[in-house]
């Protein structure tokens, strides 16, 4: 079996259903094991490698691994915090130095949907899309996306502001029940053509083992384009492969026992679960 491939909206990029999330390998304290962890999401196939200038050593740890790779295929996607065009400037520049890598296929605006209005700074002459936008006449990037945790209404507002090529929303069945972003980002994104990338697929590993699979599953069978999960085992990798290569629509019944778990993981530790502002702001 191989993994279920997809095109990133009008990007026109095939990625495979599965990512590989930014968070978790990197957080390894062992350099050797973080690349490992890519090499074998690569080997298994997994195109859509996601990370961040705010993970730690992900970017780094990545180019570690990428160095020893033919770029043929794989899709890197990064993100930036910064909102002023001389922050993010400086930004992308450490980005490109830790990568390593000659070119970015996705650079997206991480976490814009915490305030109303907040896109605004950044489509200033000075402002973070503007650089974007200079990277990628130069061929340096190739798209721009957008990134929100928190407040659909906000995030579906900027879909409108700017023709951005992807977004990246929470996409996991607790979402669905408390915070749905699937209900109006999706429509929103998919109306100008935009990749829908989802995560948050399994709540931040409070899904149980026996329904890791369906939960996996639900997020897939949305109208998106990959699903990105953190892993920081190679046995993870392994597993998480295995059970994107086995994908099919949930039946009815499936879907039901999906959203009865997820109700109940959803009326836990809604801070832990939904990456809640208060919580980004300590962590």
């Amino acid at each position: 079996m191989a993994l279920p491939k997809r095109t990133l909206g009008k990007t026109g990029a095939t990625v495979t259903v599965l990512g590989l999330g930014g968070v978790c390998w990197n957080l390894l304290d062992d350099d050797a094991e973080a690349v490992k962890i890519v090499h074998r999401a690569i080997d298994l196939g997994i195109t859509y490698l996601d990370t961040a200038s705010g993970y730690k050593d992900s970017e780094r740890k990545l180019g570690l691994a990428l160095k020893d790779r033919d770029r043929d295929g794989l899709f890197v996607a990064s993100k930036c915090i910064k909102r002023s065009g001389d922050d993010v400037k400086q930004e992308i520049a450490q980005s490109f130095e830790d990568l390593g890598v000659e070119t970015i296929d996705l650079i997206q605006l991480h976490a814009v949907d915490q305030q109303e209005g907040l896109l605004i700074d950044t489509l200033k002459t000075d402002g973070a899309l503007r650089v974007i936008e200079e990277y990628q006449k130069a061929g340096k990037i190739r798209f721009v996306g957008l990134t929100g945790h928190t407040y659909p209404a906000n995030f579906v507002q900027m879909i409108g502001e700017y023709d951005f090529d992807t977004v990246l929303n929470p996409m996991g069945a607790p979402n669905r029940v408390w915070n749905d972003f699937s209900s109006t980002t999706i429509p929103a994104a998919r109306a100008k053509g935009m990749g829908i990338i989802g995560m948050k697929v399994l709540a931040y590993g409070q899904i149980p083992a026996e329904h890791r699979a369906l939960f996996m599953h639900y997020s897939m069978g949305l109208d998106i384009d990959v699903a990105i999960i953190g892993m920081d085992t190679v046995a993870q990798v392994e597993e998480n492969v295995r059970i994107a290569e086995a994908f099919q629509p949930l039946t009815a019944q499936q879907e039901r026992l999906v959203i009865d778990e997820a109700m109940l993981v959803a009326a836990g530790d809604k801070k832990k679960l939904f990456w809640l502002p208060e919580v980004r702001a300590a962590g």
